[in-house]
């Protein structure tokens, strides 16, 4: 199955909820989770809940090599208390002014600027956590990567346009 980076849309009145009542956090972000995972996804600018799932770990590495990034949509932001303790670390959140300044530079940065850095053999030497793509030609996990950024950087739109917080796990 392997890890997967998930991404969940609050508004400002779902993020002051689950600030104050982290069982109610926790069912709502397990029933995003479950109508993703069970229905035909809907395009991430209209999603609540997205994954770029395996391609995270790269997605970052590249991100972080190319620089500028003002703010980490892997990693960062606040911690949000759940119920339920992750496996790979707690999930965290972003402002909203974070969230905006992700979906500018998202939204300013072609992939391809970031494809400049794609070195698989470094990638292995810094454990990247690889796809089986990784295995086939390099323009076949390009592709997957671009396709993944491309849908990331839609997502974040929306939410910046919409005043929304975004909360980061990974599962």
């Amino acid at each position: 199955m392997g890890i997967h980076c998930e991404y969940v849309r609050l508004s400002p009145a779902e993020l002051r909820r689950s600030l104050g009542d982290p069982p109610w956090a926790q069912e709502h972000l397990d029933e995003l989770g479950d109508a993703w995972a069970d229905e035909d996804p809907l395009p991430p600018e209209k999603a609540p809940f997205f994954s770029i799932e395996k391609t995270w770990h790269k997605l970052h590495h590249l991100l972080a090599a190319h620089g500028g990034m003002p703010v980490d949509i892997i990693h960062g932001g606040a911690e949000l208390s759940l119920e339920k303790e992750m496996d790979y670390g707690p999930a965290r959140y972003l402002s909203p002014q974070d969230v905006a300044g992700a979906a500018g530079f998202l939204g300013s940065t072609p992939f391809g600027e970031l494809a400049r850095h794609y070195d698989l053999a470094a990638m292995r030497r810094a454990d990247i956590y690889l796809l089986p793509e990784s295995k086939a030609e390099v323009s076949s996990d390009l592709d997957i990567l671009r396709r993944r950024y491309q849908e990331l950087t839609r997502f974040f739109r929306a939410a910046a346009t919409a005043g929304d917080t975004v909360v980061l796990m990974l599962t």
